[in-house]
């Protein structure tokens, strides 16, 4: 592992962290041209939430066609249609939301850890590799020659070699199918996603494990940073020694902070003026999903961790200056939108206006005239 370069950092404190990171991700300062740019820097954007995840891109976008105050959900759903951005398991067991062209790559980095991740729960369904073997040669047959089958139909076509393959055998069979390179997401049907043969929609060219993992961390940390070793061996599921590998071999910038070492791609930036910044974000926003290790930054400095339940009651997340300061829910109406809020402590009146000004940012996106912001006494 290198020494840590630059400043020793003793002064960049947990809300400077945050700051620098929601520069890096694009949330903050110069915005991406397009949601399809803000994919590609990036490189995956956590989705088991399909709606509320086109959030994330949108918000580190400029304005559409229509003047949103973020690219509105229909560009997000577009390049799932056209297949620029596929929504599939990889990086962990869950779903993601990644550019066709990165797909290869990030399997190649990832897709061996996280079946071994998965491998209690496929015992536990009895599955092995010659089970695994014949669904993933029924999935391919099944999808060949652009068919794009939903859950359904891929479980009617496993079921010619497949005892049961329902439920939660069903979910497990078809992500090891996404993980095996045999399926990745295909066009939507009825609003349902469908699942289209993986080598007649992704781009070949084939990548080996070692350049794949330092491809994935030079993606991480431009897009992440500054962020710590384990943060990124977490949100990609790679062993330590991997991950140590990929980083030796790239010419990271790093500073050494609050007890850790952390990792950026990306300057930092210089310190904004004027007041609070306030972003209404979905629950799953990379912002907070991306740093399992130095996770204690990313709740807001000014409150005690034992102020933020375990389970909150919203949750998409507000962030106030980079960290979360509660949660919201948004219920569209007919002409409004209804956002509810959570605080667990009181707003200055400046921290209330930004509030308000990125709610309306929030009414623009859903498509409604009229926003009902409320705001909850803080707990």
């Amino acid at each position: 592992m290198p020494t840590p370069t630059g400043r020793t950092g003793t002064d960049l404190a947990p809300g400077a962290v945050a700051a620098w990171r929601a520069h890096s991700q694009r949330l903050w300062g110069e915005r991406c041209a397009t949601p399809m740019e803000a994919f590609s820097h990036l490189g995956a954007v956590q989705s088991q939430e399909y709606q509320p995840s086109k959030l994330t891109p949108a918000m580190r976008a400029v304005p559409d066609g229509e003047a949103l105050a973020f690219a509105g959900p229909a560009a997000v759903d577009a390049l799932i249609e056209q297949g620029a951005v596929v929504r599939t398991h990889v990086l962990r067991p869950t779903w993601h939301t990644v550019p066709v062209e990165d797909l290869r790559m990030m399997l190649a980095a990832t897709a061996d850890r996280v079946k071994q991740l998965m491998g209690t729960n496929n015992r536990a369904f009895g599955f092995d590799e010659g089970i695994f073997a014949r669904s993933n040669a029924l999935i391919a047959e099944a999808t060949a020659g652009g068919k794009h089958l939903t859950r359904e139909e891929l479980s009617e076509a496993l079921a010619a070699g497949v005892a049961d393959p329902t439920g939660q055998r069903l979910a497990h069979l078809v992500a090891h199918a996404e993980l095996s390179a045999v399926v990745c997401s295909g066009t939507q049907r009825d609003g349902k996603q469908t699942y289209a043969n993986f080598d007649e929609r992704v781009p070949a060219g084939p990548i080996e494990h070692d350049e794949a993992v330092r491809a994935l961390a030079l993606r991480f940390f431009t897009s992440r940073g500054p962020a710590t070793l384990k943060d990124f061996t977490r949100w990609a599921s790679l062993k330590v020694s991997d991950a140590k590998a990929a980083v030796d071999a790239l010419d990271l910038g790093s500073v050494e902070a609050l007890g850790r070492v952390f990792y950026f791609g990306l300057d930092r930036p210089e310190p904004a003026e004027g007041g609070p910044v306030v972003d209404f974000v979905q629950g799953f926003d990379e912002m907070m999903c991306s740093y399992t290790d130095s996770k204690d930054l990313v709740l807001h400095h000014s409150v005690p961790r034992s102020r933020f339940p375990d389970r909150p009651r919203y949750n998409p997340a507000i962030l106030l200056d980079g960290q979360v300061i509660g949660h919201w829910k948004a219920t569209p109406k007919k002409d409004s939108l209804v956002v509810e809020t959570w605080r667990p402590r009181g707003f200055t009146a400046a921290e209330i206006a930004a509030l308000r000004r990125r709610a309306d940012r929030l009414r623009a996106w859903y498509g409604k005239d009229e926003l009902d912001l409320q705001l909850d006494d803080p707990a």
